[in-house]
């Protein structure tokens, strides 16, 4: 059987690019569709997100960092709650936000979710994971980065073709037992410090072929979106940090680590207190 794989990573909430890429992708007679991980935050896509993956051919569903963090959070993680940290505090935030709607269903589907999964397809051996296999957060895997971090992904000899997401960027490269290493990009929040690309921020993706014979070809995608359409449900559903968001959409820079930033809005919108009510509600239902 022939196989034509739509590879998604990296959606973060974006329900807007996400819908583009699918509509994209149905003229494309995809078999089955992966997703390597990080689904929510900082967009405002919450169940929508797992609908439209669950209406789909979705057989690889992987747990990214982000999904981590929405999972420590809402398991009342002590370590995510230092009120004095505003990077800790967005965080809570984007989880207090999110735990008004999730379901409990997609909830438990994002916790079971594994780091890392493989498949055989026609005699190939597939590793995916969000970043390393058993670390699916961390730079290691940048484009630029040394040769041995993309041996360490690949340290299984018997892997023919290994799949991560988590760095926003588009790669195709081989191990230093030229084992091939594909990632997909990002379809939330590409990313890329060259600045003849950085203003190039469509939703990207991949489509992986195998045929009779193995594989057969890797194609790299992007789809451009309208961007002012994500940001009006943003704004319609009271998206936090939404002048945050706009910026990342805009220009690929995210406000993670923009400790100035975060802290300006958690003053002036009050969500240190929201985070220590909702802290307190956790600590209700938990015990």
């Amino acid at each position: 059987m022939d196989h034509k794989i739509a590879i998604l990573s990296d959606i973060h909430g974006n329900i807007t690019a996400l819908k583009t890429v699918l509509e994209e992708l149905q003229s494309e007679n995809i078999t089955e569709y992966w997703f390597l991980g990080d689904l929510l935050t900082p967009g405002p896509g919450v169940n929508e997100i797992f609908d439209l993956l669950n209406n789909l051919n979705t057989t690889a569903f992987i747990r990214g960092n982000w999904d981590d963090l929405v999972i420590k959070v809402l398991l009342d993680d002590e370590q995510y709650f230092d009120l004095n940290n505003d990077g800790y505090v967005h965080v809570a935030k984007m989880v207090e936000y999110l735990s008004r709607t999730i379901t409990q269903t997609n909830f438990d589907r994002l916790k079971n979710a594994p780091t890392v999964t493989s498949k055989t397809i026609n005699g190939l051996n597939l590793q995916i994971s969000h970043n390393l296999p058993f670390k699916n957060f961390g730079h290691e895997l940048l484009p630029y980065e040394i040769q041995g971090n993309f041996d360490e992904l690949t340290d299984d000899q018997s892997i023919d073709m290994a799949f991560y997401g988590h760095t926003h960027h588009q790669v195709m490269r081989t191990s230093s037992t030229d084992q091939m290493i594909i990632n997909p990009g990002s379809i939330g929040d590409p990313y890329t410090d060259w600045k003849k690309f950085s203003k190039d921020l469509r939703a990207e993706y991949a489509i992986l072929e195998i045929d009779s014979s193995g594989y057969a070809n890797v194609s790299f995608k992007r789809a451009r979106y309208n961007i002012d359409d994500e940001l009006k449900i943003a704004e319609a559903n009271d998206l936090p940090y939404l002048d945050q968001y706009g910026k990342m959409l805009h220009t690929g820079q995210a406000s993670t680590h923009d400790i100035p930033a975060l802290k300006k809005d958690n003053k002036k919108f009050g969500y240190r207190d929201d985070v220590e009510k909702f802290i307190k509600q956790l600590r209700e239902k938990h015990f």
